[in-house]
């Protein structure tokens, strides 16, 4: 195959693939020729014995061996085709590699991935800035054969450490402030989990993936219309557009965003079911042609084999996990909550599909919380920043993790750097 640019039509892999067949074909006959001719035995004048009678065998006639080494070079041109367009699709979303496997991914050890779905370019917003929309965290676990997904709620309260000092900000606002390895940073911290690759997933490329598997089935729990669509409630199939329209509702699901997320991560299992039920180069192809360049992640390229080769049993079993906050307003702007108690216990789901034991979280999220003193997340909701800090101001506060002021959680009206109003 070509390294330059140029992508060969399958009329040229046949034709390379039928020459090259061909020259080991009669290279092999030539073999088999040379190897079976009857030597010349000098006898010293003596008469040469006579030759064994040679046993008769059945001979391909040449019609039906050109007919077989045809049906082999369409089949490995198209499939060669295929692989060569999936592999150049591919190095427009995972990162160049260096050559070497990761030795964790040989030894098939379970892995995580942080998933962070953005709006931008679904509304025509353009391709750069913006918050991540949606934040999942999937375990892939080859020797339990399961996958497992854990929506993070996109308005959780997280101490972010910027050149500026610690800013308290939505943990969505960690993309705008540092891209994808700041919110990978900020998920690891609150959770006390490793995290091993991350995926920047446009969410208007969900409608494409969708159309290429021919649709995608979801379990409705109640009806409603959005964007001129009425969903109605149970089973049904979506196409693409109505696939992505599915998952952005958010205001009128009686759960709000978590609602949208059991939403979105029933799209992302049928997806991942669809895929496994065909599995093919084919479906690969097809759904990389769909992503484009809407998907970016550091998965590096080289260990695309051996990733699908070791943990693709695990698209068997999915299971979806939900981070619950508690809700809060700071500053006039509502928040949620990630309480001690729910940290560990989504710190400890996570840890065990990892292989891992679990610990006891202490972190900046679970101390300023700890130092409330009168915040419960039902009957007061007023949360106060810890050591003087505003909401979204890069470097207010003393720094501490523990409340110092009677802080006023009167709304007031500052610069929001970070954090566009919704």
């Amino acid at each position: 195959m070509d390294n330059n640019d140029h992508r060969e039509s399958r009329e040229e892999y046949r034709k390379k693939l039928e020459k090259k067949i061909y020259e080991n074909a009669h290279h092999d006959e030539g073999l088999f020729h040379n190897h079976h001719q009857p030597r010349q035995q000098h006898t010293g004048g003596r008469p040469t014995p006579p030759p064994v009678p040679e046993k008769h065998h059945y001979h391909t006639p040449k019609w039906m061996k050109w007919l077989i080494w045809l049906l082999i070079i369409l089949v490995a041109a198209g499939g060669l085709y295929e692989y060569h367009k999936v592999h150049k699709m591919a190095t427009g979303v995972f990162s160049g590699g260096d050559g070497k496997i990761s030795k964790k991914l040989q030894k098939g050890e379970p892995v995580s991935v942080l998933a962070m779905g953005t709006d931008v370019g679904a509304l025509d917003r353009g391709n750069k800035g913006g918050n991540t929309d949606s934040i999942e965290l999937f375990t892939i676990n080859p020797k339990t054969k399961r996958i497992t997904m854990t929506s993070i709620p996109r308005d959780t309260l997280v101490r972010v450490n910027t050149d500026d000092g610690a800013d308290y900000v939505k943990i969505n606002a960690a993309y705008s402030i540092g891209g994808p390895k700041q919110t990978v940073k900020q998920v690891s911290e609150l959770l006390d989990v490793p995290i091993d690759y991350y995926a920047v997933i446009n969410m208007g490329v969900l409608k494409k993936v969708a159309n290429s598997l021919g649709g995608v089935e979801v379990d409705n729990p109640f009806a409603f219309t959005y964007e001129g669509h009425h969903f109605k409630k149970g089973t049904q199939q979506l196409n693409g557009n109505e696939a992505l329209k599915y998952s952005r509702m958010r205001y009128q699901d009686p759960n709000n965003d978590y609602g949208r997320q059991k939403r979105q991560q029933q799209i992302l299992s049928s997806v991942i079911a669809k895929f496994k039920q065909s599995g093919s180069i084919s479906s690969a192809n097809k759904i990389m042609d769909a992503v484009g360049d809407g998907v970016k992640t550091n998965i590096p390229i080289d260990d695309i084999a051996t990733l699908y080769g070791n943990y693709h049993n695990a698209m068997n079993n999915v299971s979806t996990y939900h981070f619950q906050g508690q809700d809060a307003t700071i500053d006039g702007v509502s928040f949620q909550i990630a309480s001690p108690k729910e940290i560990n216990r989504i710190s400890k789901l996570v840890r065990k599909q990892l292989g891992l034991k679990p610990v006891t979280v202490s972190n900046h999220e679970t101390r300023m919380y700890k130092s409330q003193p009168s915040y419960d997340g039902y009957t007061n909701t007023d949360f106060i920043l810890p050591g003087g800090a505003s909401y979204n101001d890069p470097g207010s506060g003393n720094g501490s993790d523990k409340v110092t002021t009677s802080h006023s959680s009167s709304s007031h009206e500052h610069s929001s750097l970070y954090e566009p109003r919704y």
